[in-house]
């Protein structure tokens, strides 16, 4: 971000000069050309703020999370496969990916608060959250054992009445 920024500072009054010569003498096929240099090197710059503050790179848009960080999309589909019935649960099947999935995207967080550019404030802020992030995550699967251990214990309860299958 820091490389597109200074490109893009550098080249915005470069395409002023530009722009200006262009005007002056329109004519001139040198002054097209300068100015069609300078505007691309500017567009270029800004697709890189762009990518770098979505956390995308160029090539993302061919892998169908346009318009939408990596890390945004990882939380997107964790949110999806974090809504479980209750009473399907089983935590030898759910609990190894959810919390694969749930580091994953704190790695990817813990990178950009790593960032020489991450104030230290939001640093400190992001590191908090994602530990809030983990003991929800814990939080959650143990309801959810909790949920299947009560439905297991409500149905060896129930009282068989076997004259009513007779």
């Amino acid at each position: 971000m820091a490389a597109a920024r200074g490109a893009l500072k550098k080249n915005a009054t470069m395409l002023y000069t530009a722009s200006q010569a262009f005007l002056r003498h329109p004519d001139v096929a040198a002054t097209r050309a300068n100015r069609d240099y300078v505007f691309k090197q500017v567009q270029e710059a800004i697709a890189g703020i762009s990518n770098a503050a979505q956390a995308t790179s160029p090539t993302d848009e061919n892998k169908g999370h346009t318009g939408i960080g990596e890390l945004a999309a990882a939380l997107n589909e964790f949110d999806n496969k974090i809504i479980l019935d209750p009473m399907t649960f089983s935590e030898a099947r759910f609990r190894p990916s959810l919390e694969e999935r749930l580091e994953s995207i704190i790695s990817g967080a813990a990178l950009m608060a790593d960032s020489s550019c991450t104030r230290d404030d939001r640093r400190e802020r992001i590191v908090a959250e994602c530990n809030a992030v983990r003991q929800a995550l814990q939080d959650l699967l143990s309801e959810y054992m909790n949920n299947v251990s009560d439905a297991c214990l409500a149905l060896v309860s129930l009282p068989l009445n076997y004259s009513t299958y007779l």
